[in-house]
């Protein structure tokens, strides 16, 4: 019996290609993840330094269009993660290593997020408080 041809989405679901295509998702994320990093940090600014409730909308505004996308783009990568994390054990090379790094990478910015905004809170509590 002779081997069937794989269609197009079997080939994006295979080894190496779907790895390189999660570390350029997990790229793209890393990008949006720094840019959302560094808004939350102009917010921190904006805040201390008595701005506009617009000039800090516009912040959180940009923020959202950030998260937006990436959630757009692990939407769209839902069935590449599926198949990684069901056939990681028998992917070889460095794809593996360098996807790892990857995700380290945006875990690390999401954990720095976090702070950041774990600070925004205290800092618009601050705000509310000392309005009242």
């Amino acid at each position: 019996m002779a081997p069937m041809a794989c269609t197009s989405s079997e080939t994006a679901l295979n080894g190496p290609m779907l790895l390189e295509g999660l570390i350029d998702l997990y790229g793209r994320e890393r990008v949006l993840y720094q840019e959302v990093l560094q808004l939350s940090r102009d917010q921190s600014d904006l805040v201390r330094a008595g701005e506009s409730l617009q000039r800090i909308r516009h912040v959180l505004d940009a923020k959202r269009d950030r998260l937006d996308e990436i959630a757009r783009l692990e939407r769209e990568s839902a069935t590449a993660r599926s198949y990684w994390e069901r056939n990681r054990d028998g992917l070889g090379g460095s794809h593996p290593i360098r996807l790892q790094q990857s995700l380290h990478t945006v875990g690390e910015l999401i954990e720095k997020i976090l702070q950041v905004e774990a600070e925004n809170d205290k800092l618009f509590m601050g705000l509310v408080n000392h309005a009242v």
